[in-house]
């Protein structure tokens, strides 16, 4: 099992398995992602590689127009 991505603005992670490719929900437990597959909890940093994407929302701000 591998995770391809992270999608940290949607909550939910893309692993590959030697079957196919899933899109699994993640959550933060004390500082750490984990994702359900097959009901159960898998920490997300055990699964990842140097290929792995991550997808995160930064601080916009925005300026009201004159």
């Amino acid at each position: 099992m591998l995770v391809l991505s992270i999608n940290r603005i949607l909550k939910w992670v893309q692993i590959t398995t030697g079957w196919g490719k899933y899109t699994c929900p993640i959550k933060e437990i004390n500082g750490e992602l984990f994702f359900k597959f097959k009901n159960e909890w898998h920490k997300v940093m055990d699964f990842t590689s140097e290929l792995t994407t991550e997808l995160f929302q930064k601080e916009i701000k925005l300026f009201p127009k004159r």
